[in-house]
């Protein structure tokens, strides 16, 4: 059941828009803030104006509307002249505002700050100002990023990250696994798939061929299969490399794109394998890809591809389908539907799979016409933003039921929370 009256929601980010360097996370908070506003509630946002190693150029510790919404950047901590750490969001400006929280200034706050500093400080402030809060995964607890730098979850679960879960009025996560891991560690807050939306199709934009070709002359005449994510050790590029190169010889006009922004210097690394595998005339690599650049590889791409070894929910691969490309993904993306609607092959996250797949789709355009046509009415089904805020309001609408009815019957206590906050985070896969 939906909310009977506009809602005022508070969202709390370690990062925001236009941070487009941390990926997916980003614009999944912006769009979905702003089809809640589109919905007729008013969101505001509290972020930090991390930006990788350096800071966005924004005003910080006063609002800035963005899209229609007040966004309050603030500083990040840190000392002397040397370069942020990457993932570094400890920001004492932004914990002294949610300090000032007080019961009715908000109705509910929706964070996307796992495991972060702005996490702890908005689940103090919250638990303080009895506001009810969501905790977005965004695909944290999947059991491939779970065991990525698992000593140091364990034991950030275990002191503070537990505790969080359980007390939230809800957490939104974006496949199957991640409700399996949380339910081995103990938590019992309510947990709901919800995926990332994308604009309704008619409204995407679409660039021509020619637009595309004068964007990225290497193109001209060429058929491509688009990768469209980071370049990070967990996207599976280790893989696509050399089975792109597998089949290579026997479709000699195809070009791979792989396009995103680079994390920790790793695009080096593939750069190593490209050249390894002899596929260097045959391979793009245009950084990240935003606005109309982004639009033109998605709208004339012939194959999307994402062979990940963890995703939460990817918004390229529903962007994709929007845009009716045939998709070539792994297992470990976690989204069924693309198997279940036949918008495309879904694979093992393994090189003579995910190259016999190409193969197949490389050699076959009338498979993937059927694909495409399929891609978009499974995109027009589940993964529009009108689909995915409908769903969501209704999820919090229950939140914030159980979250009052809780607080009228008694405050719940510390001592017995911590008792079940996370039990069992050994068994963890």
């Amino acid at each position: 059941m939906a909310p009977k009256k506009a809602l005022n929601i508070l969202t709390v980010c370690a990062y925001y828009h236009p941070a487009f360097i941390y990926g997916g996370p980003v614009p999944a908070a912006h769009n979905l803030n702003r089809a809640l506003v589109k919905s007729g509630h008013s969101v505001t946002v509290y972020t930090t104006a991390a930006n990788g190693t350096g800071d966005l150029e924004v005003p910080t510790g006063s609002a800035v509307m963005v899209d229609e919404m007040p966004v309050y950047y603030f500083k990040r901590w840190w000392f002397g002249r040397a370069a942020k750490p990457f993932s570094l969001f400890l920001s004492p400006a932004m914990g002294k505002k949610l300090a000032q929280l007080r019961p009715g200034d908000y109705d509910l706050i929706l964070s996307h700050a796992g495991f972060t500093d702005p996490n702890r400080m908005m689940a103090k402030a919250a638990q303080r100002a009895q506001i009810p809060y969501f905790y977005y995964s965004h695909g944290g607890f999947e059991p491939w990023r779970l065991n990525f730098k698992r000593l140091k979850k364990k034991v950030y679960l275990g002191l503070l990250e537990g505790k969080i879960l359980q007390q939230s009025a809800g957490i939104v996560v974006c496949n199957e696994a991640e409700i399996k891991s949380l339910e081995k560690m103990g938590i019992t807050a309510p947990i709901k798939r919800i995926p990332w939306g994308i604009d309704r199709l008619e409204d995407l934009p679409k660039p021509e061929r020619g637009e595309l070709e004068k964007l990225f002359p290497q193109l001209a005449g060429r058929p491509y299969v688009l990768f469209l994510s980071r370049l990070h050790l967990m996207k599976g590029l280790e893989l696509l490399i050399p089975a792109f190169a597998r089949v290579a010889l026997q479709f000699p006009d195809w070009r791979l794109v792989l396009a995103g922004p680079d994390e920790g210097g790793y695009r080096q690394v593939l750069e190593g394998l490209i050249e390894q595998t002899g596929i260097g005339d045959r391979v793009l690599l245009p950084g990240l890809v935003k606005g109309d650049d982004k639009a033109a590889l998605l709208a004339n791409a012939e194959i999307f591809t994402l062979p990940s070894f963890s995703e939460g929910f990817s918004i390229s691969i529903s962007e994709a389908l929007g845009y009716g490309r045939p998709v070539v993904i792994t297992t470990t993306c976690y989204v069924p539907e693309v198997q279940e609607w036949s918008g495309g092959l879904t694979v093992q996250p393994d090189i003579e799979a995910l190259a016999e797949a190409l193969r197949r789709m490389m050699a076959d355009e009338d498979f993937r016409k059927t694909c495409s046509q399929n891609a978009q009415r499974l995109a027009a089904e589940h993964f529009t933003w009108e689909a995915v805020t409908r769903e969501s309001l209704a999820f919090y609408s229950e939140g914030m039921e159980r979250h009052a009815a809780r607080h009228k019957i008694m405050q719940p206590r510390d001592d017995v929370i911590s008792q079940v906050s996370c039990p069992n985070i050994h068994r963890t896969p």
